[in-house]
């Protein structure tokens, strides 16, 4: 019955993180909670995770890849790709490809993507190409470059960490770049070969940088009272004059009025849901007898269009505004920035702009002032869309920073200590060499990423508890018991990369990784070939823009579709599942 249990436990954990019913560390802290009430794991065991080495050593290499950021080392790649001359799509997509996957093998690739998302779109603007071209490439190459250590992804060390503390398997930090630099060259040649002719060419955010894009924003507007629009039909008044407005929803009373909204007559205090341009939206400020229902209702001051710019900007995957409404962001005390719109991937929204929560991915179109602006370069909870230098970029304190990550490397290569204590060296050293501030350090960290590790960790001790996991591994073996070891061990490997598509990486791997072993084991086989199976498989995401935060950064700034990563994607992780699993035994013994 418990073992049961565990298993209904397992799924409702993966349903709400495929449906998003929750934020995904709240989901994981809440099921440490509950396997440690109903005594699956003791109080210690629940507490453990928070004194493992995974989430510490993860949240180190987000510290030290943002001291990296700092130095605006990023921004300088960008700005000698856009110098190179003679520069056509292939040599560019090669480029690009080759150094984000070089630099996401030493430190956390989704910090890599972060600085380097906005430095894309300026090289596309550069070299008029559609960014959609280059920025599922760019997510890739930062997956496929996490590979070539066991630090460039947090997969890689929390499979590490577990390998180390519950199983006595030592894998150091370079034991899996022999495989990884054949699956990152072949990963790249791919692209080069049969993806990039996959690639769509669509308008992206890149192109509302130009006066002439039409991607629809929606935001909501308020008919003001004593309006000369009040009991004129939307489609007769101005807004249908101005091109690339769409009045989708006529809100009265708190209530969504039915029919088509162009036949509606207005009233006062009618709250309009139009989806509109950026172009379009400077027009629409200017129709008198509309506000922003932002400006109306919390009585803010309009501010001077000429004091201001208008940017976009993306929730990112810390952002502190994420799960709050517009209006509980609080950004124009923050920032003296006003949100005109909102795009949010793949849906329409028809109502309630000011009322929705944020969502990690969502793109805001803000006016904002100058002095805003540039608080805004130095926040962690907004991406600007544009190519913007880095805030203060500390370039004098490069040296150090290149220093004390090479000496990270290369001590935790020796086997001196062990690569979390040397991260946590690393993070002292970047702030007495005042290469980051305290403050900084704390916002480098995806405290989501900390907490989801420390809460999968206490669902996997709770399997073992229980006897869930043996059991699985009894039903495993006496299906593929007598089955070649090579499809077996590919069978784990495609049983991760599902997993991957749909949740949380780290999550299929803490999952994953005590089942390889018993597996192993049972079948008397050597577990390290399936620890490495377990940590390729839950970095293979590039079928879908939700099961690896690179692939969701890209998502919305490329204007892309589900299908696009599918179509993409999809053929990559059959071409890496077969690699993956014919090389594997040829680095380590099966036997």
């Amino acid at each position: 019955m418990t073992i049961a249990l565990v298993f209904l436990l397992i799924i409702l954990v993966f349903v709400l993180f495929v449906t998003e019913a929750a934020p995904p560390d709240l989901i994981a802290i809440g099921v440490l909670v509950f396997v440690a009430l109903v005594g699956w794991v003791s109080p210690r065991e629940a507490f453990a995770g928070f004194a493992n080495e995974a989430p510490l050593t993860v949240a180190a290499m987000f510290v030290l890849s943002a001291g990296l950021q700092r130095s605006g080392m990023i921004e300088d790649v960008g700005r000698f790709l856009r110098r190179i001359p003679n520069m056509t799509e292939s040599r560019l997509l090669l480029a690009l490809m080759g150094g984000v996957a070089v630099t996401s093998a030493f430190v956390n690739n989704t910090p890599i993507v972060v600085a380097g998302l906005p430095l894309v779109l300026g090289i596309a603007r550069h070299y008029e190409i559609s960014a959609s071209r280059l920025l599922i490439p760019l997510s890739y190459a930062a997956i496929l470059g996490g590979t070539c250590s066991l630090i460039g992804t947090s997969t890689n060390l929390v499979v590490g960490s577990m390998a180390s503390t519950r199983y006595n398997i030592h894998i150091g930090i370079f034991d899996i770049t022999g495989l990884g630099l054949i699956v990152t060259i072949s990963g790249i040649a791919y692209m080069l070969l049969i993806g990039r002719h996959l690639l769509p060419r669509r308008e992206s955010l890149a192109a509302l940088v130009n006066a002439s894009a039409t991607r629809e924003y929606v935001t909501e507007l308020m008919v003001n009272p004593g309006s000369a629009l009040v009991g004129q039909v939307v489609s007769s008044t101005e807004l249908a004059q101005i091109a690339n407005v769409r009045v989708q929803a006529v809100i009265r009373d708190e209530n969504l009025l039915p029919g088509p909204a162009a036949d509606i007559a207005l009233e006062e205090n009618d709250r309009l849901v139009v989806g509109v341009s950026r172009r379009a939206m400077m027009e629409l400020q200017d129709i008198e007898g509309l506000a922003l229902v932002e400006e109306r209702e919390l009585g803010l001051t309009r501010v001077r269009t000429e004091e201001t710019v208008v940017v976009e900007a993306v929730i990112t995957n810390n952002s502190h505004f994420a799960g709050r409404t517009l209006r509980e962001s609080r950004l124009r005390e923050n920032f003296d920035a006003l949100v005109l719109a909102i795009h949010r991937r793949g849906e329409n929204i028809t109502q309630n702009v000011g009322r929705i929560g944020l969502k990690f991915g969502d793109t805001l179109l803000l006016r904002i002032s100058d002095d805003g602006l540039a608080r805004l370069r130095g926040s962690n909870d907004l991406l600007l869309l544009s190519d913007t230098a880095v805030a203060t970029a500390r370039r004098e304190k490069r040296p150090i920073v290149l220093g004390i990550l090479f000496a990270v490397v290369v001590l935790a290569a020796l086997n001196v200590y062990p690569i979390s204590l040397l991260a946590l060296t690393g993070v002292v050293a970047l702030v007495l060499t005042r290469c980051l501030r305290m403050s900084e350090l704390y916002d480098a960290i995806d405290w989501r990423i900390v907490s989801m590790i420390v809460g999968m960790i206490a669902l996997g001790t709770a399997m073992e508890n229980t006897g869930a996991a043996a059991w699985l591994v009894d039903r495993m073996v006496g299906i593929v018991g007598h089955a070649n070891p090579i499809l077996v061990l590919g069978a784990f490997y495609l049983v991760g990369t599902t997993l991957t598509e749909m949740v949380s990486n780290n999550a299929v791997a803490i999952l994953l990784t005590p089942i390889a072993v018993q597996t192993a084991e049972k079948l008397d086989l050597h577990p390290m070939p399936f620890l490495i199976a377990v940590m390729f498989a839950a970095s293979a995401s590039f079928a879908t823009p939700i099961g690896y935060q690179t692939n969701t950064f890209v998502y919305g700034a490329g204007g892309y579709k589900f299908s696009d990563f599918l179509r993409v994607g999809l053929p990559l992780n059959l071409f890496l599942l077969v690699i993956v699993t014919l090389l594997i035994p040829i680095f380590w013994p099966l036997t």
